[in-house]
């Protein structure tokens, strides 16, 4: 028998049975806040990778023109995954090509920027691997509300603590969110491209036409100046979930007054940096109306 032929049993072996998923190859969803690509390999792909680990490494001893015996497994070489976030989709994809990693994206959304990364940068991955990636459109921010100086006053509110390292993120609305709406943001300096700090939502009206809101059921009661308000880790449909879960994100909400509502939440990115619930609490704390 040659050694093609001990090859070829030894990876029927090892691939016997191996069926593609069938949810693999490339998934496309969107999010609230984000346009999430992600990119899976495919069945060829995935059988490669198999007998790429499994195949041992076998030579017929008694040929003298062979090397001697050896057992062990084909490895594959590793890259490191750079850090793509706050970069746009086509630079993203140029960059971890040059890196020996694949990924894809859709024609439409050549011009987004990369909000996050999925293996994280600094990991130690194999060469040729997928990453995904969670990208989201560029459009020119609104200003509604004109120039807010630090931000901190807006919509009818102030804002007395912000978390520390956070600024303006130079942009408000009004009306995007139900009537009588108001919203901005506070990001790390610099991340115009990047993720969002905190935002903040302001709505009036004692019966408000929105969809925010924290879910009572299943969100813990926190006392902001002597009234209720609600905190969870909250989907962009609305439902409550465990913290830490992906599409999730901190949020607490309450009525300032009979006729102000105040919603914060606390991007997943801050939130794995700081203790969240706590940063949540003192920014309602701090919170007070102007008018």
């Amino acid at each position: 028998m040659t050694i093609e032929d001990d090859l070829a049993d030894a990876m029927k072996a090892h691939v016997a049975g191996v069926q593609a998923a069938p949810d693999l190859g490339r998934a496309v969803r969107r999010r609230h806040r984000a346009h999430v690509l992600r990119f899976r390999t495919g069945g060829a792909a995935l059988l490669t990778a198999a007998v790429a680990v499994a195949v041992p490494v076998a030579w017929n001893s008694s040929d003298p023109t062979r090397p001697p015996a050896a057992t062990g497994v084909v490895m594959r070489d590793e890259v490191i995954v750079p850090d793509v976030t706050a970069k746009r989709a086509t630079d993203a994809v140029r960059i971890l090509s040059e890196a020996g990693l694949v990924t894809e994206v859709a024609s439409d959304a050549q011009d987004q920027v990369v909000q996050a990364q999925r293996p994280a940068a600094g990991e130690r991955v194999a060469a040729g691997g997928p990453v995904e990636l969670d990208l989201f459109p560029v459009s020119p921010k609104p200003q509604d509300l004109g120039d807010l100086g630090d931000g901190r006053e807006f919509g009818g509110i102030r804002l007395g603590y912000v978390p520390e390292g956070l600024v303006w993120g130079k942009w408000s609305s009004k009306d995007k969110f139900g009537k009588n709406s108001y919203s901005t943001t506070f990001d790390k300096p610099g991340s115009e491209f990047g993720p969002y700090g905190i935002q903040v939502f302001v709505i009036h009206g004692k019966n408000p036409e929105s969809t925010l809101g924290v879910p009572e059921q299943g969100s813990e009661a926190v006392d902001v100046g002597g009234r209720q308000a609600r905190l969870a880790t909250v989907t962009d449909g609305g439902e409550i979930v465990p913290d830490g879960t992906e599409g999730g994100t901190l949020t607490i909400s309450w009525q300032l007054r009979d006729d102000l509502f105040v919603e914060v939440c606390l991007s997943p990115d801050l939130a794995d940096e700081v203790d969240g619930k706590a940063e949540l609490k003192r920014i309602a704390e701090g919170v007070s109306a102007t008018e």
